[in-house]
């Protein structure tokens, strides 16, 4: 939706104000990603943060911008917008709007910015959404004075460098929340270390190594069915935590002997998976896939909850033996040493600890939350700025 422009002042077309090019891909034969000739802008994704991350170079430019253009995204991501910090070749998924001497470009750009949601609504197209030249020269544009445009940019952008402000402030408090569990599990675990005496893992748990899976079914027959747990079922949502869904189950007779019971603890065992240092528990029995490997409480002195929570603790990256693809073994963990209070010393341990991890979040949710609040600062800004209220 286009902003409602202050005091009922009248609007004219983009074109008045800025000239439109619209790009024009070069001929394929002519891209190189060497440096070699205009480095070739052309769609969303060599697109920076303020100016172009290009990719791809083209010795034989076909439409050529120049410094200071704004280049805008007009084809699938429509609307994203960079300055042009030299000349450019601008292929088929963008334009340039080049602004007219008499007019402030950081105004047309604010105003391109406030307007990127009415120009994805015209965007057309079954396979890519795309807008026309047309669409944008004929974008409705406030026809305000340079003061006025220079007093409306102005206050943008110091309304705006406070939010980025916010944004820094922010994100350090998300980092802050993030690592506020993983101190407490290291610190209650250090306490639980110096209080009780310590065991090879390989003595409190077994240790199993996933195999190959046979071919389930999409069925789920609730208490009648086994997971088959892959590594990419780790990132299912809701698997956060436990893992209590699967894209593909077994009966337990077809499952057989080889089942994991409920309660293991999950871990990646190979590849890229283990830089991610995911733990999960088993919510039901499973199968798991060669890449996943599981360690099984022995329930005569560990409990379950217990094992999981200590899990947290472990650094697989660093257990892990670090080669050009990275393997966790039976033979890293089995050595491990498990903090070992009684049993009903692991259970207030665990009450303790999950009543930390529900405080942590609810932290999380709260931030979260207010966080979407924060997304549309820099809308209401704009809104407010081009309604006269800044």
């Amino acid at each position: 939706m286009i902003p409602e422009v202050s005091g009922g002042r009248a609007t004219l077309p983009l074109r008045v104000f800025a000239d439109l090019i619209m790009g024009q891909a070069p001929v394929g034969d002519s891209y190189n990603d060497t440096g070699h000739g205009l480095p070739l802008i052309a769609g969303a994704g060599d697109l920076g943060q303020v100016t172009p991350k290009p990719k791809k170079w083209t010795d034989s430019p076909t439409k050529v911008g120049q410094h200071g253009d704004i280049i805008v995204c007009v084809r699938a991501t429509i609307g994203d917008l960079n300055w042009a910090d030299r000349p450019y070749c601008y292929g088929r998924g963008v334009a340039a709007v080049r602004v007219k001497s008499g007019c402030e470009p950081h105004f047309i750009w604010y105003w391109l910015e406030a307007c990127k949601q009415h120009l994805q609504g015209l965007g057309r197209g079954a396979t890519f959404k795309q807008i026309s030249k047309e669409d944008l020269a004929e974008l409705p544009t406030p026809d305000l004075p340079l003061p006025e445009q220079r007093r409306i940019v102005s206050r943008i952008k110091a309304c705006m460098e406070r939010v980025e402000e916010i944004e820094r402030d922010a994100a350090v408090a998300s980092r802050e929340i993030d690592a506020l569990f993983p101190a407490v599990l290291n610190e209650r675990f250090d306490e639980i270390r110096a209080a009780h005496g310590l065991q090879a893992l390989e003595q409190a748990a077994v240790i199993r190594g996933g195999g190959s899976l046979p071919k389930g079914t999409s069925i789920d027959q609730g208490d009648e069915s086994v997971l088959l747990v892959k590594v990419g079922d780790m990132n299912i949502e809701g698997n956060e935590r436990v893992i209590s869904v699967a894209r593909e189950f077994l009966t337990k007779k077809e499952a057989g002997r080889n089942t994991i019971p409920a309660g293991a603890v999950v871990l990646p065992k190979r590849g890229g998976a283990i830089a991610t240092n995911k733990k999960r528990m088993l919510g039901r029995p499973a199968l798991i896939d060669p890449n996943l490997m599981a360690i099984v409480a022995r329930q005569d002195v560990l409990r379950a909850e217990y094992l999981y929570y200590w899990c947290l603790t472990l650094d697989l990256a660093t257990l892990s033996n670090g080669g050009v693809i990275p393997q966790l073994n039976r033979k890293d963990l089995a050595p491990l040493q498990v903090p070992m209070p009684p049993l009903d010393a692991q259970q207030h341990i665990v009450e303790s600890l999950k009543r930390s991890e529900t405080y942590c979040g609810q932290l999380r949710a709260e931030f979260d939350a207010a966080q979407a609040e924060r997304a549309q600062l820099r809308e209401s800004i704009l809104r407010k700025a081009f309604a006269g209220e800044l």
